[in-house]
């Protein structure tokens, strides 16, 4: 009863502001049903077991019991016209006959685990996310007076407010309530840090990340078809099919979810079976995504577990094509089932990702690795033309040691010296020094140019004709 009135106040007080709220659905209250091994009955001897920790028992109403067993550390509170009645002989129709012990144990629950958390949804179509399911830095947090809790905090969390009962909190203010005695002390176990931004209203039309870590330690259910997905934001597998793209500038999350909402209703592709959520997740090299999940729980049929939920998931992937949302290459899809043949794509193998740009990003390397090759040989080639020409430019030129002069001499390497070049000897000059070092004219005194010219010819040389030396003629 208690929870359905703080339901009712939860969907009273939710307004039009924008602002969500999430609240703790446990507690640690005597008439906890989750918190008993059975049921608490009159005339059990109860046993409040020892956890090793220090917790609250509220206790809310009137309780008949045959013994209580206290454990060694812990504490007991009443609230308002609450009381405990010890009797021997029992209270009740049954007379507690022959009395079963009944155990209280109290639990630790995770802040970071979606099934610790509660809020009204405002959406008919969409289902939440777990990582949306618990609190993120935009979010209210409601704790219920009437109740005592045990929390347990081990991670930094920023939330954008924070009530307990009827109290506002801000970060200082937490600190002060969890470093305070009695009840207030025993509600977070391994506080680490609870931050109140006071921002509750997420002001980015593309979607606000929550930024809060998620704790999928909860055990997960069974799923029956082949390859089960594991989404992100999602705590456990599922049978279903999932939907991705890149939000392009100008994007409006909510404005989309409100334009497939209207063609899921139009294509009558919803109904209590089918589970789908839309929401903003942070993937590879921190690229956001509009993550869509399609999940169900139909197993029977030819089909099997998975198949309408991949038949409604690639009537999604042709709606955001045809739209023109995003373009095909940032658009993805992921199947548990067989595939199911698109309208707008081909058939796609298990578990394989649509991906439209693959083809256009590997061309677009192609050329470019090819564009660089082609820049590195015309640098090659104008460096070796380069060098070519440089090296044509000189002409060998004929060494004449003290060996015998050849007879003929090849057109190849005919010293045919431009007559512009001063400093360089013709043929004649270095015949006629060569002649003189090998004993012409040993005693003759040589100048640097007129010896070659003016030195007598010793008797029994034969001048040698120079005119077919060279095929140039000298200027």
């Amino acid at each position: 009863m208690s929870l359905l009135l703080i339901l009712s106040a939860v969907l009273c007080a939710e307004g039009s502001n924008g602002v969500v709220r999430k609240y703790w659905v446990h507690s640690n209250n005597w008439n906890n049903p989750k918190n008993w091994d059975v049921s608490p009955d009159p005339c059990d001897p109860v046993i409040l077991s020892d956890r090793g920790y220090d917790y609250s028992v509220l206790v809310t109403s009137r309780a008949h019991l045959n013994s209580l067993e206290f454990p060694s550390t812990g504490e007991l509170m009443f609230g308002d016209r609450a009381s405990i009645t010890f009797s021997l002989s029992g209270l009740g129709p049954g007379q507690c006959s022959s009395p079963v012990s009944n155990t209280y144990t109290a639990r630790q629950y995770s802040w970071g685990d979606p099934n610790n958390w509660y809020s009204p949804s405002r959406d008919p179509i969409f289902s939440t996310a777990d990582s949306d399911r618990i609190p993120c830095w935009t979010d209210e947090v409601v704790f219920n007076e009437s109740s005592v809790f045990n929390v347990l905090l081990d991670k930094s969390v920023e939330v954008g407010a924070l009530k307990i009962g009827a109290e506002d909190l801000d970060t200082e203010d937490v600190r002060a309530y969890t470093l305070g005695s009695g009840r207030s002390q025993l509600q977070f176990i391994n506080l680490a840090q609870l931050i109140v931004t006071g921002r509750t209203v997420c002001t980015n039309h593309q979607g606000c990340l929550c930024g809060n870590q998620l704790d999928c330690s909860s055990e997960c259910p069974r799923r029956d078809c082949a390859k089960p997905i594991k989404s992100k934001g999602m705590c456990c597998h599922y049978c279903g099919a999932e939907v991705r793209f890149r939000p392009p500038a100008g994007f409006y999350l909510e404005k989309f979810k409100k334009s497939l909402g209207n063609f899921l209703k139009d294509k009558q592709l919803i109904n209590d079976d089918i589970s789908i959520t839309v929401s903003l997740q942070e993937y590879e090299l921190s690229t956001l995504n509009v993550l869509i999940t399609v999940s169900d729980s139909i197993t029977d049929g030819i089909e099997g577990a998975g198949y309408e939920s991949s038949r409604i998931a690639s009537k999604i992937h042709d709606y955001i094509l045809d739209y023109d949302i995003v373009r095909a290459s940032d658009l993805f899809i992921l199947q548990s089932h067989l595939p199911y043949k698109s309208e707008a794509t081909e058939s796609l193998k298990p578990n394989q990702t649509v991906a439209g740009g693959i083809q256009s990003w590997v061309l677009y390397v192609v050329l470019s690795v090819s564009f660089v090759l082609l820049i590195i040989i015309v640098v090659l080639l104008f460096k070796c033309s380069r060098r070519y020409r440089d090296n044509s430019n000189n002409q060998p030129h004929v060494r004449l040691d003290h060996g015998v002069l050849p007879r003929t001499l090849d057109r190849r390497f005919k010293p045919c010296v431009p007559a512009l070049d001063q400093d360089i000897p013709t043929y004649e000059e270095v015949l006629m020094e060569d002649m003189l070092t090998r004993g012409i004219a040993p005693d003759q005194p040589r100048s640097q140019d007129t010896v070659l010219r003016s030195a007598p010819r010793r008797p029994g040389y034969a001048e040698i004709p120079t005119s077919d030396i060279c095929d140039r003629a000298r200027v």
